[in-house]
Protein backbone atom coordinates (compact mmCIF):
# COMPACT_ATOMS: atom_id res chain seq x y z
CA UNK A 1 0.00 0.00 0.00
CA UNK A 2 1.33 3.55 -1.31
CA UNK A 3 1.76 5.87 1.80
CA UNK A 4 -0.56 8.64 2.40
CA UNK A 5 1.67 11.37 0.70
CA UNK A 6 2.31 9.22 -2.17
CA UNK A 7 -1.77 8.99 -2.44
CA UNK A 8 -2.33 12.50 -2.26
CA UNK A 9 0.27 13.59 -4.73
CA UNK A 10 -1.84 11.80 -7.77
CA UNK A 11 -4.68 13.87 -7.08
CA UNK A 12 -6.16 15.97 -10.01
CA UNK A 13 -9.68 16.62 -9.20
CA UNK A 14 -9.21 19.70 -6.43
CA UNK A 15 -9.84 22.99 -7.95
CA UNK A 16 -8.50 26.34 -5.60
CA UNK A 17 -9.00 30.08 -6.22
CA UNK A 18 -10.24 29.11 -9.58
CA UNK A 19 -7.34 26.68 -10.63
CA UNK A 20 -6.76 22.93 -10.80
CA UNK A 21 -4.25 21.92 -8.62
CA UNK A 22 -1.49 20.11 -9.53
CA UNK A 23 0.53 19.40 -6.44
CA UNK A 24 -1.72 19.48 -3.71
CA UNK A 25 1.34 18.61 -0.78
CA UNK A 26 2.98 22.20 -2.52
CA UNK A 27 -0.27 24.28 -1.95
CA UNK A 28 -0.39 26.03 1.39
CA UNK A 29 -3.61 25.65 1.70
CA UNK A 30 -3.32 21.75 2.15
CA UNK A 31 0.22 21.15 3.36
CA UNK A 32 -0.73 21.96 6.85
CA UNK A 33 -3.64 19.63 7.33
CA UNK A 34 -1.91 16.88 4.92
CA UNK A 35 1.27 16.89 7.24
CA UNK A 36 -1.46 16.46 10.56
CA UNK A 37 -2.76 13.87 8.47
CA UNK A 38 0.29 12.22 7.74
CA UNK A 39 0.88 12.50 11.74
CA UNK A 40 -1.73 10.56 12.46
CA UNK A 41 -0.46 7.96 10.20
CA UNK A 42 3.10 8.17 12.02
CA UNK A 43 0.82 7.53 15.38
CA UNK A 44 -0.44 3.99 14.28
CA UNK A 45 3.30 2.76 13.61
CA UNK A 46 5.03 5.06 16.72
CA UNK A 47 2.48 3.83 19.60
CA UNK A 48 0.61 0.70 17.87
CA UNK A 49 -0.94 -0.14 21.28
CA UNK A 50 -2.90 3.34 21.29
CA UNK A 51 -4.05 3.47 17.97
CA UNK A 52 -4.32 0.36 16.86
CA UNK A 53 -6.61 -3.23 17.24
CA UNK A 54 -6.10 -6.20 15.90
CA UNK A 55 -8.66 -7.51 13.69
CA UNK A 56 -9.78 -11.01 13.07
CA UNK A 57 -7.32 -12.16 11.15
CA UNK A 58 -4.57 -10.85 13.72
CA UNK A 59 -3.52 -7.74 11.59
CA UNK A 60 -3.01 -3.75 12.96
CA UNK A 61 -5.78 -1.64 12.22
CA UNK A 62 -7.02 1.67 13.06
CA UNK A 63 -8.54 1.39 16.61
CA UNK A 64 -11.05 3.97 15.39
CA UNK A 65 -12.51 1.20 13.00
CA UNK A 66 -12.92 -0.94 15.88
CA UNK A 67 -16.23 -2.33 16.61
CA UNK A 68 -16.45 -1.74 20.72
CA UNK A 69 -18.02 -4.90 22.71
CA UNK A 70 -17.13 -3.68 26.11
CA UNK A 71 -17.25 -0.29 27.66
CA UNK A 72 -13.71 -0.46 28.37
CA UNK A 73 -13.59 -0.25 24.16
CA UNK A 74 -14.90 2.64 23.89
CA UNK A 75 -12.29 4.57 26.28
CA UNK A 76 -9.54 2.88 24.54
CA UNK A 77 -10.92 4.35 21.49
CA UNK A 78 -11.75 7.65 23.58
CA UNK A 79 -7.46 7.71 24.36
CA UNK A 80 -6.88 7.33 20.58
CA UNK A 81 -9.38 10.42 19.27
CA UNK A 82 -7.91 12.71 21.64
CA UNK A 83 -4.19 12.28 20.73
CA UNK A 84 -5.66 12.69 17.23
CA UNK A 85 -7.09 15.41 18.33
CA UNK A 86 -4.27 17.00 19.94
CA UNK A 87 -2.02 17.31 16.68
CA UNK A 88 -4.20 20.02 15.80
CA UNK A 89 -5.62 21.24 19.02
CA UNK A 90 -8.42 20.14 17.97
CA UNK A 91 -9.14 22.65 14.78
CA UNK A 92 -9.47 19.46 12.43
CA UNK A 93 -12.87 18.17 13.26
CA UNK A 94 -12.70 15.68 10.02
CA UNK A 95 -9.75 13.79 10.72
CA UNK A 96 -9.67 10.23 9.81
CA UNK A 97 -11.07 8.92 12.86
CA UNK A 98 -14.79 10.82 12.33
CA UNK A 99 -15.60 8.39 9.08
CA UNK A 100 -13.78 5.80 10.18
CA UNK A 101 -16.09 5.49 13.53
CA UNK A 102 -19.06 5.72 11.34
CA UNK A 103 -17.81 2.53 8.52
CA UNK A 104 -16.90 0.51 12.01
CA UNK A 105 -20.30 0.78 13.12
CA UNK A 106 -21.89 0.48 9.77
CA UNK A 107 -20.34 -2.74 9.50
CA UNK A 108 -22.07 -4.15 12.84
CA UNK A 109 -25.00 -3.16 11.63
CA UNK A 110 -24.92 -3.39 8.15
CA UNK A 111 -27.98 -6.10 8.42
CA UNK A 112 -30.19 -2.61 8.10
CA UNK A 113 -29.47 -1.92 4.32
CA UNK A 114 -30.58 -5.33 3.07
CA UNK A 115 -30.53 -6.47 -0.43
CA UNK A 116 -32.83 -6.28 -3.68
CA UNK A 117 -32.29 -7.69 -7.20
CA UNK A 118 -29.49 -5.24 -8.12
CA UNK A 119 -27.17 -5.67 -5.27
CA UNK A 120 -26.70 -6.67 -1.90
CA UNK A 121 -26.11 -3.80 -0.09
CA UNK A 122 -25.27 -5.13 3.44
CA UNK A 123 -22.51 -7.20 2.12
CA UNK A 124 -21.15 -4.35 0.52
CA UNK A 125 -20.94 -2.35 3.69
CA UNK A 126 -19.28 -5.62 4.84
CA UNK A 127 -16.94 -5.38 2.40
CA UNK A 128 -15.98 -1.77 2.24
CA UNK A 129 -15.16 -1.90 5.62
CA UNK A 130 -12.89 -4.49 5.39
CA UNK A 131 -11.21 -2.55 2.45
CA UNK A 132 -10.92 0.57 3.83
CA UNK A 133 -9.18 -1.10 7.04
CA UNK A 134 -6.89 -3.24 5.00
CA UNK A 135 -5.33 -0.45 2.90
CA UNK A 136 -5.88 2.22 5.96
CA UNK A 137 -7.66 4.71 3.84
CA UNK A 138 -8.58 8.39 4.77
CA UNK A 139 -12.40 8.30 4.17
CA UNK A 140 -13.93 11.79 3.97
CA UNK A 141 -17.79 12.59 3.37
CA UNK A 142 -20.46 14.62 1.60
CA UNK A 143 -23.90 14.37 3.50
CA UNK A 144 -25.28 18.05 3.54
CA UNK A 145 -27.43 19.54 0.33
CA UNK A 146 -26.48 22.91 -0.62
CA UNK A 147 -28.98 25.52 0.49
CA UNK A 148 -30.86 26.13 -2.87
CA UNK A 149 -34.65 26.25 -2.01
CA UNK A 150 -34.98 24.50 1.38
CA UNK A 151 -38.79 25.29 0.99
CA UNK A 152 -39.17 22.24 -1.74
CA UNK A 153 -38.58 18.74 -1.29
CA UNK A 154 -35.44 17.43 -3.17
CA UNK A 155 -37.61 16.00 -5.76
CA UNK A 156 -39.85 19.09 -6.75
CA UNK A 157 -36.25 21.07 -7.17
CA UNK A 158 -35.94 22.29 -10.34
CA UNK A 159 -31.77 22.73 -9.68
CA UNK A 160 -30.27 19.65 -10.30
CA UNK A 161 -27.16 20.56 -8.07
CA UNK A 162 -29.58 20.70 -4.99
CA UNK A 163 -28.72 17.06 -4.27
CA UNK A 164 -26.96 14.26 -5.08
CA UNK A 165 -29.60 12.21 -7.48
CA UNK A 166 -29.48 9.20 -9.52
CA UNK A 167 -29.37 9.70 -13.27
CA UNK A 168 -29.63 6.28 -14.69
CA UNK A 169 -28.71 2.74 -13.63
CA UNK A 170 -27.16 -0.70 -15.31
CA UNK A 171 -26.59 -4.20 -14.58
CA UNK A 172 -23.04 -2.50 -14.00
CA UNK A 173 -24.22 0.25 -11.27
CA UNK A 174 -25.55 3.79 -10.89
CA UNK A 175 -24.95 7.23 -12.88
CA UNK A 176 -25.34 9.95 -10.62
CA UNK A 177 -24.86 13.92 -10.81
CA UNK A 178 -25.64 16.86 -8.15
CA UNK A 179 -23.64 18.49 -5.52
CA UNK A 180 -22.75 18.19 -1.76
CA UNK A 181 -21.80 21.61 0.29
CA UNK A 182 -19.50 21.64 3.06
CA UNK A 183 -17.02 18.38 2.47
CA UNK A 184 -14.57 19.03 4.73
CA UNK A 185 -11.13 17.84 4.49
CA UNK A 186 -12.23 16.14 0.73
CA UNK A 187 -9.34 17.87 -1.00
CA UNK A 188 -7.14 15.50 1.02
CA UNK A 189 -8.87 12.28 1.54
CA UNK A 190 -9.39 9.30 -0.10
CA UNK A 191 -12.20 8.40 -0.55
CA UNK A 192 -15.66 10.17 0.18
CA UNK A 193 -18.60 8.24 1.96
CA UNK A 194 -21.91 10.24 0.45
CA UNK A 195 -25.52 9.98 2.12
CA UNK A 196 -28.19 11.98 2.86
CA UNK A 197 -29.43 13.27 6.38
CA UNK A 198 -32.94 12.68 8.05
CA UNK A 199 -35.72 14.56 5.95
CA UNK A 200 -36.58 13.16 2.62
CA UNK A 201 -39.69 12.44 1.88
CA UNK A 202 -41.90 10.64 -0.42
CA UNK A 203 -40.78 12.21 -4.14
CA UNK A 204 -37.25 12.30 -3.34
CA UNK A 205 -36.24 8.91 -4.56
CA UNK A 206 -33.79 9.16 -7.22
CA UNK A 207 -31.85 10.98 -4.07
CA UNK A 208 -32.48 8.52 -1.73
CA UNK A 209 -29.25 7.45 -2.18
CA UNK A 210 -25.96 6.10 -0.14
CA UNK A 211 -22.56 5.09 -1.75
CA UNK A 212 -18.71 5.63 -1.72
CA UNK A 213 -15.97 6.96 -4.25
CA UNK A 214 -12.44 7.30 -4.71
CA UNK A 215 -12.06 11.26 -4.66
CA UNK A 216 -10.06 10.52 -8.30
CA UNK A 217 -12.98 9.23 -9.56
CA UNK A 218 -14.00 10.64 -13.50
CA UNK A 219 -16.54 13.24 -13.06
CA UNK A 220 -15.56 14.41 -9.79
CA UNK A 221 -14.49 17.67 -8.63
CA UNK A 222 -13.62 19.10 -5.18
CA UNK A 223 -14.17 22.99 -5.08
CA UNK A 224 -12.81 24.57 -2.79
CA UNK A 225 -13.94 27.63 -0.52
CA UNK A 226 -11.48 30.48 -0.40
CA UNK A 227 -8.22 29.36 1.95
CA UNK A 228 -7.74 31.15 5.99
CA UNK A 229 -4.03 30.61 4.91
CA UNK A 230 -1.49 33.36 4.34
CA UNK A 231 1.47 31.87 2.45
CA UNK A 232 3.02 35.70 2.49
CA UNK A 233 3.36 35.55 6.27
CA UNK A 234 5.47 33.53 9.27
CA UNK A 235 3.99 30.73 11.42
CA UNK A 236 4.82 33.68 14.01
CA UNK A 237 2.15 36.07 12.68
CA UNK A 238 -0.21 33.07 12.38
CA UNK A 239 0.32 30.15 14.34
CA UNK A 240 -2.86 28.17 13.89
CA UNK A 241 -4.22 29.50 10.79
CA UNK A 242 -1.03 28.96 8.06
CA UNK A 243 -0.87 25.05 9.45
CA UNK A 244 -4.51 23.53 10.19
CA UNK A 245 -7.32 25.30 8.23
CA UNK A 246 -9.49 22.70 7.13
CA UNK A 247 -10.13 23.11 4.04
CA UNK A 248 -14.07 22.69 3.15
CA UNK A 249 -15.47 22.46 -0.40
CA UNK A 250 -18.08 21.78 -3.23
CA UNK A 251 -18.38 18.74 -4.17
CA UNK A 252 -20.12 18.15 -7.85
CA UNK A 253 -20.57 15.50 -9.43
CA UNK A 254 -21.89 15.36 -13.57
CA UNK A 255 -22.07 11.64 -14.93
CA UNK A 256 -19.99 9.61 -12.28
CA UNK A 257 -20.56 6.20 -12.34
CA UNK A 258 -19.95 3.82 -9.31
CA UNK A 259 -20.75 0.46 -9.47
CA UNK A 260 -23.21 -1.55 -7.61
CA UNK A 261 -20.57 -3.02 -5.15
CA UNK A 262 -19.61 0.59 -3.80
CA UNK A 263 -23.98 1.43 -3.18
CA UNK A 264 -25.34 0.99 -0.19
CA UNK A 265 -29.04 2.54 -0.68
CA UNK A 266 -30.73 2.85 -3.79
CA UNK A 267 -33.44 4.75 -4.43
CA UNK A 268 -35.08 4.12 -1.19
CA UNK A 269 -36.64 7.13 0.87
CA UNK A 270 -36.89 5.07 4.06
CA UNK A 271 -33.91 3.79 4.55
CA UNK A 272 -31.82 7.02 3.63
CA UNK A 273 -33.76 8.59 6.47
CA UNK A 274 -32.74 6.10 8.74
CA UNK A 275 -29.83 5.32 7.74
CA UNK A 276 -27.76 7.91 10.02
CA UNK A 277 -29.57 7.07 12.92
CA UNK A 278 -30.82 2.64 12.64
CA UNK A 279 -26.50 2.46 12.17
CA UNK A 280 -25.87 4.16 15.28
CA UNK A 281 -23.57 6.27 13.06
CA UNK A 282 -24.80 9.40 14.43
CA UNK A 283 -23.95 7.95 18.28
CA UNK A 284 -20.12 7.29 16.96
CA UNK A 285 -19.09 9.75 14.90
CA UNK A 286 -20.41 11.97 17.85
CA UNK A 287 -18.32 10.14 20.42
CA UNK A 288 -15.22 11.31 18.48
CA UNK A 289 -16.35 14.93 18.03
CA UNK A 290 -16.60 15.74 21.68
CA UNK A 291 -13.51 13.79 22.86
CA UNK A 292 -12.12 16.35 20.00
CA UNK A 293 -13.86 19.00 21.57
CA UNK A 294 -12.12 18.82 24.81
CA UNK A 295 -8.49 19.57 22.64
CA UNK A 296 -10.36 22.57 21.65
CA UNK A 297 -11.43 23.58 24.82
CA UNK A 298 -7.97 22.68 26.30
CA UNK A 299 -5.95 25.10 24.14
CA UNK A 300 -8.61 27.97 24.15
CA UNK A 301 -8.70 28.06 28.25
CA UNK A 302 -4.94 27.57 27.90
CA UNK A 303 -4.71 30.99 25.83
CA UNK A 304 -6.90 32.78 28.28
CA UNK A 305 -4.90 32.05 31.20
CA UNK A 306 -1.83 32.83 29.53
CA UNK A 307 -3.27 36.13 28.51
CA UNK A 308 -4.28 36.57 32.00
CA UNK A 309 -0.79 35.63 33.50
CA UNK A 310 0.89 37.77 31.02
CA UNK A 311 -1.14 41.26 31.19
CA UNK A 312 -1.02 40.62 34.86
CA UNK A 313 -4.57 40.24 34.84
CA UNK A 314 -5.18 36.84 36.73
CA UNK A 315 -4.79 38.74 40.60
CA UNK A 316 -8.50 40.42 39.67
CA UNK A 317 -11.65 38.34 41.23
CA UNK A 318 -13.57 39.03 38.33
CA UNK A 319 -10.72 37.47 36.02
CA UNK A 320 -10.14 34.64 38.01
CA UNK A 321 -14.39 34.03 37.48
CA UNK A 322 -14.03 34.09 33.63
CA UNK A 323 -11.08 31.50 34.09
CA UNK A 324 -13.24 29.65 36.51
CA UNK A 325 -16.08 28.77 33.71
CA UNK A 326 -13.62 28.15 31.44
CA UNK A 327 -11.98 25.19 33.46
CA UNK A 328 -14.86 24.04 34.88
CA UNK A 329 -16.31 23.81 31.20
CA UNK A 330 -13.27 21.71 30.57
CA UNK A 331 -14.24 19.38 33.32
CA UNK A 332 -18.14 19.23 32.44
CA UNK A 333 -16.60 17.84 29.22
CA UNK A 334 -14.57 15.55 30.16
CA UNK A 335 -17.12 14.30 32.72
CA UNK A 336 -19.76 14.19 30.10
CA UNK A 337 -17.75 11.81 27.80
CA UNK A 338 -17.26 9.52 30.61
CA UNK A 339 -20.92 9.29 31.10
CA UNK A 340 -21.73 8.46 27.13
CA UNK A 341 -19.43 5.48 28.23
CA UNK A 342 -20.36 4.43 31.20
CA UNK A 343 -23.99 4.65 30.33
CA UNK A 344 -23.60 3.53 26.81
CA UNK A 345 -26.14 0.66 25.49
CA UNK A 346 -25.19 -3.20 25.04
CA UNK A 347 -26.97 -4.43 21.91
CA UNK A 348 -28.24 -8.18 21.22
CA UNK A 349 -25.56 -8.10 18.77
CA UNK A 350 -22.99 -7.54 21.59
CA UNK A 351 -21.86 -4.07 20.57
CA UNK A 352 -21.86 -1.00 22.57
CA UNK A 353 -23.34 1.89 21.66
CA UNK A 354 -22.38 5.28 23.99
CA UNK A 355 -25.24 7.12 24.96
CA UNK A 356 -26.40 9.58 22.11
CA UNK A 357 -28.36 11.96 25.02
CA UNK A 358 -25.02 12.23 26.23
CA UNK A 359 -23.51 13.25 23.65
CA UNK A 360 -26.41 15.59 21.99
CA UNK A 361 -26.45 17.49 24.94
CA UNK A 362 -22.67 18.25 24.70
CA UNK A 363 -23.21 18.94 20.90
CA UNK A 364 -25.72 21.69 22.02
CA UNK A 365 -23.93 23.09 24.57
CA UNK A 366 -20.15 22.71 23.51
CA UNK A 367 -21.00 25.60 20.78
CA UNK A 368 -22.05 28.26 23.68
CA UNK A 369 -18.82 26.90 25.70
CA UNK A 370 -16.90 27.43 22.99
CA UNK A 371 -18.06 31.34 21.91
CA UNK A 372 -17.71 32.19 25.33
CA UNK A 373 -14.39 31.55 25.48
CA UNK A 374 -13.34 33.16 22.08
CA UNK A 375 -15.28 36.26 24.14
CA UNK A 376 -13.18 35.88 27.45
CA UNK A 377 -9.89 35.86 25.22
CA UNK A 378 -11.08 38.93 23.11
CA UNK A 379 -12.28 40.38 26.67
CA UNK A 380 -8.45 39.87 28.08
CA UNK A 381 -6.35 40.78 24.91
CA UNK A 382 -8.81 43.40 23.80
CA UNK A 383 -6.88 45.86 21.81
CA UNK A 384 -3.90 44.44 22.88
CA UNK A 385 -3.95 41.77 19.75
CA UNK A 386 -4.99 44.49 17.47
CA UNK A 387 -1.94 45.91 17.18
CA UNK A 388 0.63 43.24 17.12
CA UNK A 389 3.75 44.11 14.93
CA UNK A 390 4.66 40.99 12.41
CA UNK A 391 7.88 39.02 12.90
CA UNK A 392 9.67 41.10 10.07
CA UNK A 393 8.86 44.16 12.10
CA UNK A 394 11.16 42.21 15.17
CA UNK A 395 13.95 41.69 12.26
CA UNK A 396 13.71 45.08 10.97
CA UNK A 397 15.62 47.87 12.53
CA UNK A 398 12.86 48.50 14.71
CA UNK A 399 13.44 45.00 16.26
CA UNK A 400 15.37 46.19 19.53
CA UNK A 401 12.80 49.03 20.12
CA UNK A 402 9.97 47.12 20.03
CA UNK A 403 11.38 44.38 22.14
CA UNK A 404 11.76 46.68 24.48
CA UNK A 405 8.48 48.39 24.50
CA UNK A 406 6.23 45.49 24.43
CA UNK A 407 8.21 43.77 27.11
CA UNK A 408 6.04 42.46 30.41
CA UNK A 409 9.24 42.26 32.04
CA UNK A 410 8.38 38.10 31.96
CA UNK A 411 7.70 38.29 28.51
CA UNK A 412 10.00 39.49 25.85
CA UNK A 413 8.46 41.65 23.10
CA UNK A 414 8.46 38.90 20.60
CA UNK A 415 6.87 36.29 22.98
CA UNK A 416 4.02 38.88 23.89
CA UNK A 417 3.30 39.50 20.68
CA UNK A 418 3.33 35.51 19.35
CA UNK A 419 0.65 34.82 22.33
CA UNK A 420 -1.10 37.80 21.39
CA UNK A 421 -1.14 36.12 17.11
CA UNK A 422 -2.23 33.14 18.76
CA UNK A 423 -5.03 34.71 20.61
CA UNK A 424 -6.28 36.66 17.27
CA UNK A 425 -5.73 33.14 15.40
CA UNK A 426 -8.63 31.55 17.76
CA UNK A 427 -10.86 34.82 18.16
CA UNK A 428 -10.87 37.06 15.38
CA UNK A 429 -8.98 36.20 12.31
CA UNK A 430 -10.90 34.28 9.75
CA UNK A 431 -9.75 30.94 10.54
CA UNK A 432 -11.40 31.43 14.09
CA UNK A 433 -14.50 32.47 13.14
CA UNK A 434 -14.68 29.54 10.57
CA UNK A 435 -13.79 27.75 13.75
CA UNK A 436 -16.88 28.80 15.79
CA UNK A 437 -19.29 28.43 12.67
CA UNK A 438 -18.00 25.13 12.50
CA UNK A 439 -18.53 24.56 16.12
CA UNK A 440 -22.00 25.94 15.88
CA UNK A 441 -23.39 23.89 12.98
CA UNK A 442 -21.06 20.69 12.05
CA UNK A 443 -23.80 18.54 13.98
CA UNK A 444 -26.90 20.37 12.94
CA UNK A 445 -29.16 23.32 13.68
CA UNK A 446 -28.85 23.67 17.61
CA UNK A 447 -32.37 24.55 17.70
CA UNK A 448 -32.88 20.89 16.70
CA UNK A 449 -30.70 19.55 18.22
CA UNK A 450 -32.54 20.73 21.34
CA UNK A 451 -35.61 20.29 20.59
CA UNK A 452 -35.09 16.56 19.79
CA UNK A 453 -33.20 15.82 22.83
CA UNK A 454 -36.65 16.60 24.54
CA UNK A 455 -38.21 14.58 22.01
CA UNK A 456 -36.31 11.59 22.45
CA UNK A 457 -35.43 12.24 25.99
CA UNK A 458 -37.01 9.71 28.49
CA UNK A 459 -39.21 11.92 30.75
CA UNK A 460 -41.42 9.74 32.85
CA UNK A 461 -39.23 9.25 35.96
CA UNK A 462 -39.13 12.83 36.24
CA UNK A 463 -42.39 13.43 35.52
CA UNK A 464 -43.55 10.74 38.68
CA UNK A 465 -41.35 13.02 41.13
CA UNK A 466 -43.44 16.29 40.27
CA UNK A 467 -46.50 13.99 40.47
CA UNK A 468 -45.43 12.70 43.85
CA UNK A 469 -44.44 16.23 44.63
CA UNK A 470 -48.12 17.57 43.90
CA UNK A 471 -50.01 14.58 45.04
CA UNK A 472 -47.95 13.24 48.67
CA UNK A 473 -49.61 14.57 51.76
CA UNK A 474 -47.42 16.25 54.06
CA UNK A 475 -46.73 15.27 57.38
CA UNK A 476 -47.11 18.62 58.74
CA UNK A 477 -50.50 18.42 58.00
CA UNK A 478 -52.00 15.37 59.91
CA UNK A 479 -50.44 17.04 62.82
Amino acid sequence: MSSYFERMKCMKNVYLNGEQVNDLLAEPAFKGAAQAMQTYYDLQKDEPETHCFRDEQGNYAPISLMVPKTIEDLRRKRKSYKAIADISFGMLGRTPDFINAALSTLYAHSHFLGMDQYADYQNNAIEYYKFVKDKNLFIGHGAINPQIDRSVSLGEQTNEFAGVHVVSHDLNGITVSGAKMIVTLAPIADELLVFNMPGLRPGDEKYAIAFALPVQTPGAKIICRKTTVKPTLSQFDHPLANRFDEMDAYLVLENVHIPWNRVFIFQDVEKSNLFYDRTFIRHHTGHQGIVRGVSKAELLTGVAIKLAKMLKLDQFVNVQEKLGELTSSVELLKASIILSEETAHLNEKGIVTPNIHTIQAIRYHFPKMYEKMIKHIQSLAAGSMLATPLLQDFLSENGDMLMAALSTGEFDGQERTKLLNLAWDVSGDSFGQRQLVYEYYHAGDPMRIAANHYLAYEKEEMLKMVDRALNEKSELLKV
